[in-house]
């Protein structure tokens, strides 16, 4: 468990039987962003960080709610790992990309981290390019889709029900088979995760003196995506997480989908209160680096 590292004076946190939240740097940080929203608006606290040597350097200022900057003091680190108050919900929430030359290191940390941690289930959240859409998803009323691999697809859990529930399943194409991920452009490392989090049944170990090591179940919610501002759909997949997780609403939040029904639309989330936190006003596209008064974003 040295991949992780409590915060400095307090004692190692107990993540058994939580959902593990994986947010991928991809396409329009739409995971990062969502998160974030979580984490500010859900009562999650910061308990220590993973993997920091895998990850691009960074380092800056512990965001805050406007109003609040003067409560929370401390340095933001590249990769932040909160709980909420339940210890139901273990969130690791990357602000950069994996070195490249790390990325197999990472996976196979990530996937002992899991294994180590008694995690109860999974879930990846990345977004895709929403210009490699098929026909499918251009005329579904939801940018969200669900990913379940193989492994997973015959496990009993609440997440994964719910999942099911809230979007409908991902394909990239009609060449996808039940045994292969499909391709998921611009999402990061998400796919690469998700085979390391779910190995098909021929890849573990079946060595008789080896007792094979049960199956975390997992999966990913995806979001068809685009550059520019991603603030909207990072409301509406933050409103998707709550009903997932059981996290509570915000006011004006809408009604869980029921089975059977479309889920979560593009609007539906309209009203809903997520407060954002200062660095997205002052951030890299934040309003304040607003040119001209014309309203143009800095890559305009």
């Amino acid at each position: 468990m040295d991949y992780f590292v409590p915060v400095p004076g307090t004692a190692m946190p107990s993540f058994a039987s939580s959902t593990l939240l994986l947010p991928q740097p991809s396409l329009s940080s739409v995971a990062q962003l969502a998160c974030d929203l979580l984490v500010h608006n859900c009562a999650l606290k910061l308990v220590g960080y993973l993997g920091v040597r895998d990850f691009v350097p960074a380092v800056g200022a512990r965001d805050a709610l406007p109003g609040s900057e003067g409560e929370v003091e401390g340095l933001s680190l590249g990769t932040e790992v909160y709980t909420n108050p339940s210890r139901t919900l273990t969130l690791v929430l990357p602000r950069t990309p994996v070195i490249h030359a790390r990325k197999a290191h990472h996976l196979d940390a990530m996937a002992r981290f899991v294994a180590a941690g008694g995690f109860r289930d999974v879930l990846v959240v990345a977004g895709v390019d929403a210009a490699m859409r098929g026909d499918e998803a251009l005329n579904a009323p939801t940018p969200l889709w669900h990913l379940i691999p193989s492994s997973s697809s015959s496990t009993s859990s609440p997440l994964l029900a719910s999942l099911q529930s809230l979007a409908p399943p991902y394909s990239a194409s009609s060449t996808s088979s039940s045994t292969t991920l499909p391709s998921l452009p611009h999402a990061g490392l998400t796919r690469s995760l998700l085979a390391a989090l779910s190995p098909p049944p021929s890849s573990s170990s079946s060595s008789a003196s080896t007792q094979p090591q049960p199956q975390v179940p997992t999966a990913a919610l995806l979001a068809y995506t685009a550059e520019g501002t991603a603030a909207p759909l990072a409301h509406l997949v933050a409103t998707a997480l709550a009903h997932v997780l059981g996290l509570p609403l915000p006011a004006g939040a809408p009604a869980p989908a029921q089975q059977g029904e479309a889920g979560l639309e593009e609007g539906d989330d309209e009203g809903t209160t997520w407060v954002e936190p200062v660095s997205w006003e002052r951030g890299l596209m934040g309003v304040e680096l607003e040119r001209d008064g014309g309203g143009r974003e800095m890559f305009s």
